[in-house]
């Protein structure tokens, strides 16, 4: 959840991903005696809007929950300050790491080390993306307005909180350790592998959030 303060921040983050994006596709190729032609991979465009995109994700989701939470202000303070970290964190993270990519587009290893910043970025957006996770079920606990599966009631709501936070660290430790195991060659296919891979972690998180709506509600219904 993020206030509108955070959002606009966040939404400034991602034009300059956009702009970024625009001006290197644009970019004559003769621009630069270092920006070689074979500089520019063929999948350097959708790569490049990827980083504003998956940003752009991030921060709408978390700004749909903070307008349709549906609880008082003294449960809903703090996950504001948690949703205000992430979100400018990561998308902080993002338009460095396309920044990293944008300059090694141009035939710029030799002048900055590139990969030191581009691994460091990395690794600290994995760090920064276990803490807020592992941060997630000791939050207050809260229904929200319009959910998957209705409400969870008090038992299996903070039960699929912490259940999904384990998930996603397994998850984005996967992520981060697949390119490494593979090796430089992942290519396409490893990009593939990996959104289906999250594909199918949203599609499983639905219908467990359903199956337990189900379960509370005929627990419910049978208490009265």
């Amino acid at each position: 959840m993020i206030d509108r303060k955070t959002a606009l921040i966040c939404t400034a983050l991602i034009a300059l991903m956009l702009v970024s994006a625009v001006w290197r596709i644009t970019l004559p190729d003769d621009w630069s005696v270092q920006a070689a032609s074979q500089n520019k991979a063929p999948l350097l465009p959708l790569l490049l809007f990827v980083f504003p995109g998956s940003s752009a994700l991030v921060m709408g989701s978390l700004y749909w929950t903070s307008l349709r939470a549906g609880a008082n202000s003294a449960k809903v303070q703090p996950w504001y300050r948690w949703g205000k970290l992430v979100s400018i964190a990561y998308c902080s993270g993002l338009l460095l790491l396309q920044g990293v990519l944008v300059a090694q587009s141009l035939g710029l290893q030799s002048v900055l080390p590139l990969s030191v910043i581009g691994r460091t970025a990395g690794v600290l957006l994995m760090i920064m993306s276990l803490l807020a996770i592992n941060q997630m079920p000791k939050l207050p606990y809260f229904e929200r307005r319009f959910s998957p599966g209705g409400d969870l009631g008090p038992v299996y709501g903070p039960r699929y909180l912490r259940t999904m936070a384990r998930i996603l660290i397994m998850f984005l430790i996967a992520v981060f350790a697949f390119p490494l195991a593979v090796g430089p060659g992942v290519g396409w296919r490893g990009t593939m592998v990996i959104c289906l891979a999250a594909a199918s972690l949203v599609i499983w998180s639905i219908a467990w959030r359903r199956h337990l709506g189900r379960k509370w509600n005929l627990e419910q219904g049978r208490a009265g």
